[in-house]
């Protein structure tokens, strides 16, 4: 916990820091009509940062959860402007991916796995709800956008009597330019609860 409240309180220290019109030139964002704020869709969902003190709000009014909190900033702050390049690749090849590789299967993969994998219909009726469309990969598979620039991919099969059934979570090829490593297993690990949820 104490982690995680270091981290929100140096994301916000970094978006304070930094020049708003590079922010929305490199990540896609836009300025609020009053221009105190910045907005950026997050799964879809718009979300209000304000420049003032780099509190979050989302469009519903909900309360943004910290790593969601955290995640919204260290994605504006660090977005490198590089456009999706349409290129998945796996976990294992982003930078250090090993390392958080085992973590990767339990928080994201496991989790749609089990949920999911039997009811295709399902599956996609909850990634649509996350800004998601389908895609032609394995029994069934969604294009998510988390961020305007860092869309993710989930593919499932469903398995049968000789393969068990099986998720996978691809990412752009430029998502490592947007994103450290570990701040991408916790982007998948909350892509996982709000499907599952």
């Amino acid at each position: 916990m104490c982690n995680e409240i270091t981290a929100h309180k140096e994301a916000v220290k970094a978006f304070l820091a930094a020049d708003p019109d590079e922010i929305i030139l490199k990540s896609g964002a836009c300025y609020s009509k009053d221009q105190n704020s910045i907005a950026v869709a997050y799964f879809a969902q718009p979300h209000a940062i304000s420049l003032t003190d780099g509190t979050i709000t989302a469009a519903n009014r909900q309360p943004v959860a910290p790593k969601d909190a955290t995640l919204i900033l260290q994605y504006l702050t660090q977005c490198s402007g590089l456009p999706p390049r349409g290129k998945w690749i796996s976990f294992l090849e982003l930078p250090q991916g090993s390392h958080h590789y085992t973590a990767f299967l339990e928080g994201a993969c496991n989790p749609i796995n089990e949920a999911l994998s039997q009811d295709p219909d399902l599956f996609i009726a909850r990634a649509a709800l996350l800004g998601g469309r389908p895609l032609k990969m394995g029994d069934a598979a969604a294009v998510i956008p988390a961020f305007p620039k860092l869309p993710l991919a989930i593919v499932i099969w469903q398995g049968d009597d000789e393969f068990p059934a099986k998720t996978n979570i691809l990412l752009d090829s430029v998502s490592p330019s947007h994103l450290s490593t570990a701040a991408l297993w916790v982007l998948v690990c909350l892509m996982a609860d709000k499907m599952v949820a």
